[in-house]
Order: C-alpha cells, then structure tokens, then sequence
C-alpha cells in the first residue's frame, strides 16, 4: 500500500496515538504526522467539505488523546507537587533549568501559557503538572489547555494542506524506493529515538 493511501486508512488512529504519546513524553514526531494525515485528504477532493470533515474529526482526536494524557500529569501534579514537575523534568537534558525556567514563565503567563506551550518543544509537558501544582481550576486548564491543542492541531493539519503538493511528491518518492528502503528508514528512526532516551537516562543519573 502506498504512504499516502496508508496515512489517509490510518490516519485517526496515528494521530491519536501519536498526540497520546507524546503528550505522555514519547519523543513522536506528532506535528509531521499531523501535517501528512492534513496532506493526505487534499488529493481527490471535491469540495471543501470533503476536506473539512475529515480534518475536524482529526482535530477533535488530537485534543481528546492530548487532553487525556495531560489531565494524568495535571492531577500528578494536584497530588505530588514538585516532585512530578520534577519527574517530568528528569525527560530533559537539564532538569534544574527546566523547573527554573518553567516556574518563571507560568508565574509570568500563568495558566493561559497552555495555549502556546505545545508551540515550544517540551514547555507543554512540564506546564501541565506546574498548573496542577499551583492549584489551577481543572475548569480553566481544561479550557485553556483544549484551546491550546486545537491550535497546535490546527496548525499541523493547515501546513499539510498548503504543502499537500510538496508532501505527495515525497510520499511518491517514498513509494518508489520500496518497502526495504523504507524499513531501513524506520529503523534509523527507532535508533535515534533509542539513543535519545538513553542520552536522557544517563544525563538524570549524571552525578
């Protein structure tokens, strides 16, 4: 089956997945996976309802699969305090200034900071458990932190339409390089991914 006709059977469920994961601090490539399942419901349109459709149920799961996940941090940090503002610091490659730097922005932006905080690698999985932390209404994190996913989700699935040429054409190049090709390509991915939880392992148990 070719990429594109995969991503477009599959997309629901990547996008779900994908969201999931990362909002529980998997490092997945949520946003270029947004961006293709956008790009993947251009070609053999008919309307712009026949785009539309589609890419709202994908935002509508991208924000139920985030909000689920962070609602497990939010309520860490309602229970535990710091100590899993920590625990999620401990994801990064430099705890004490992740809990500095977080601290110092929320105490700037406050809760309103979810709604950007997924456009900054890593600030929206210590927001979360600070918002829990500092007492914040589940109301207004619920509102604030849906708000700021639509927007996130919004945006991955808007590129992958105005670049829906760009991205068929490398999905067609993808194709034609062959499964092996592709499993390789997988597999140099799975590497890195490896090789960046261990580098996070070792950098928390660095004296």
């Amino acid at each position: 089956m070719p990429p594109h006709e995969w991503i477009a059977q599959y997309g629901a469920l990547l996008v779900f997945l994908n969201v999931l994961g990362a909002s529980l601090g998997l490092p997945l490539p949520v946003m270029p996976t947004l961006i293709a399942v956008g790009a993947s419901y251009v070609p053999g349109a008919t309307g712009s309802w026949t785009i539309a459709l589609p890419l709202v149920l994908m935002l509508g799961l991208a924000v139920l699969a985030g909000v689920l996940a962070d609602l497990i941090w939010y309520r860490g940090g309602m229970r535990y305090g710091t100590r899993t503002l920590n625990t999620v610091c401990s994801l990064t490659l430099s705890r004490d200034a992740c809990v500095s730097k977080t601290e110092r922005v929320f105490g700037q932006w406050g809760v309103r900071l979810l709604i950007v905080a997924r456009f900054v690698p890593g600030l929206s999985l210590v927001a979360v458990p600070l918002c829990g932390a500092m007492g914040v209404r589940l109301r207004s994190f619920i509102w604030h932190d849906c708000a700021g996913l639509a927007l996130w989700a919004a945006t991955g699935l808007i590129l992958g339409i105005a670049f829906a040429a760009q991205i068929q054409d490398l999905l067609a190049v993808l194709s034609a390089m062959g499964e092996q090709t592709l499993i390789v390509i997988g597999a140099a991915v799975a590497l890195y991914l490896v090789y960046r939880y261990a580098r996070r392992v070792r950098t928390t148990n660095a004296p």
